[in-house]
């Protein structure tokens, strides 16, 4: 009497169509994946800043002193350069420099896949009175996704009593049209 073994396993053919229908499952994953990553990072961005911009108001109020908000420059002067680090600083004789070179905070600039860039008419710079409210003429920031088609642009605006707001493109057209009629893009 012969006795017959069965192997176990698989044939090439149902291993091939598994890996096949794990390579596809696993790509999908790692785009969900990505897309929530990246509207993580979005949203930690715009509280980030919202958060610096109530320090540096909370600051001018407390310190009753004129403050800024900008990037410096290697010889401690504001620039219109949104890639470096951000500062807050007591700017009483309003020079666009830290007093006594003290910044009182900094953050870390925005990395990929976002950009950040400055609407302050070529300034660079925010500022704050000893009220809280806007110094001079008052200004926005536009966060720029690397790529429009998956992230949000959006539009963060200081007003001129020193509050800051934001307004995101809802409808990804990569435009954001303001109630005024201004149309801001990336």
């Amino acid at each position: 009497m012969q006795i017959q073994q069965r192997f176990a396993g698989f044939t090439l053919p149902e291993l091939v169509v598994t890996i096949a229908i794990l390579g596809i499952v696993s790509s999908l994953a790692a785009q969900g994946w990505s897309s929530a990553s990246e509207h993580s990072r979005h949203r930690t961005i715009l509280e980030t800043y919202h958060s610096f911009f109530a320090f540096a108001r909370w600051t001018a109020v407390s310190k009753r002193s004129l403050v800024t908000i900008c990037p410096l420059s290697e010889e401690n002067k504001c620039v219109d350069e949104w890639e470096r680090p951000v500062s807050v600083f007591v700017d009483a004789n309003n020079d666009k420099q830290p007093d006594n070179g003290e910044v009182l905070k900094k953050m870390q600039p925005v990395r990929h896949p976002f950009t950040m860039r400055s609407r302050t008419a070529g300034r660079g710079y925010f500022q704050l009175n000893e009220e809280g409210f806007a110094y001079g003429s008052p200004g926005s920031l536009v966060l720029c996704p690397a790529n429009p088609t998956t992230g949000t642009m959006t539009y963060m605006a200081v007003n001129m009593t020193g509050r800051f707001r934001v307004q995101s493109d809802e409808d990804g057209d990569g435009i954001i049209q303001l109630r005024w009629g201004a149309r801001i893009t990336c």
